[in-house]
């Protein structure tokens, strides 16, 4: 969907989106992070995941990693002028493994199953007025304290069953499109200050179940593994984080390097897997199929990333996106929330 980013990143995604069918096919994906800020994808992630007790809700950072130590030293020494700069862009971040949910509660953190919800609120319909799905909810008093999200309470993620799975991508264009995207009519986000009344039952969703990039009928537990992450390749506002785009960096790194006899293509690749930040996660930096609907001037930040997996596909193997301003997020307010997704 769109158009792809200029440079070398087309070469990059087209090479990535082979290897994302493959992994799809043979193992699924499994959103987790690396060490530091990498973000790298690990086939065998969520089988770890599932062995977890299911009280174990924040995993620590790992102490190292000596292979991915190794595969990312080529792009360190690529991005050496501009490390400080990618250190003073770190975020905290949230990465979420999705296990299985047998016994589903209203409560708890996760993707799919039956939403909490009290009397007297209107329930989330679309325009049609059918009941929304809920996408994901989450326990903001489980994952790792943020300082900029609310400490406690829930918040919901709901979308509706229509082709663009509840977006409002028909109409985001130009310069107005973030706004366009925070038109709350085909999905809602939801936040309960206090979940402690006694939950109803929401109103039965029937029309649109086969149009999702999920099974609502399936809900999906979320793990949550605290750490910090850089910007990343695909943000908008990484050539100003930066003070050079990435291509100027590593032709700079080849030029100073003649007797590094890496290929032009694997500089790049390097770079891109270093930079990658994939993977389902609360806050951090947004990582995209097609590119960045924000500006580079744009102040919204990542609220939630979901990503394709084996039991979630957004369009082909796409990326979803929640967006929030800080001043909003400060004042729990989730109204504004910008909600947008792309795909190979």
């Amino acid at each position: 969907m769109g158009a792809g980013t200029i440079g070398a990143r087309d070469a990059m995604k087209t090479g990535k989106a082979v290897m994302m069918s493959i992994a799809l096919v043979t193992a699924g994906l499994a959103a987790i992070g690396g060490v530091g800020y990498v973000l790298v994808r690990k086939l065998d992630e969520p089988q770890r995941a599932e062995a977890q007790p299911p009280a174990a809700e924040v995993e620590r950072p790992q102490s190292g990693n000596c292979s991915a130590h190794d595969e990312n030293a080529k792009a360190k020494a690529i991005l050496a002028p501009v490390a400080d700069a990618l250190q003073r862009s770190e975020r905290p971040v949230a990465h979420i493994a999705l296990v299985e949910l047998k016994n589903d509660d209203v409560h708890l953190s996760k993707v799919g199953g039956r939403a909490y919800w009290a009397a007297g609120r209107d329930y989330p319909r679309d325009a049609k007025g059918q009941p929304m799905f809920l996408l994901a909810q989450i326990d903001l008093s489980q994952p790792p304290k943020r300082a900029d999200y609310p400490q406690r309470g829930l918040l919901q993620f709901f979308i509706s069953g229509d082709d663009f799975y509840g977006a409002n991508l028909d109409d985001a264009h130009g310069s107005d499109r973030m706004q366009a995207l925070a038109q709350q009519k085909g999905f809602r986000v939801v936040y309960w200050p206090d979940a402690s009344a006694l939950a109803i039952a929401p109103p039965p969703a029937l029309a649109g179940k086969d149009s999702l990039p999920f099974d609502p009928a399936k809900p999906r537990r979320m793990i949550f593994r605290a750490d910090h992450e850089a910007i990343g390749l695909n943000d908008a506002g990484l050539k100003k984080t930066l003070g050079s785009d990435v291509d100027s960096v590593i032709e700079r790194y080849a030029a100073q390097h003649p007797d590094d006899r890496t290929s032009d293509e694997d500089l790049h690749d390097a770079v891109a897997d270093y930079l990658e930040r994939t993977g389902s996660k609360l806050g951090g930096y947004p990582d995209f199929t097609q590119q960045d609907p924000r500006e580079a001037s744009d102040r919204r930040v990542l609220l939630l990333q979901l990503d394709s997996d084996e039991e979630m596909m957004w369009g082909d193997s796409g990326i979803a996106n929640f967006f929030i301003d800080p001043d909003d997020l400060a004042r729990a307010d989730f109204s504004r929330v910008s909600y947008h997704w792309d795909c190979y």
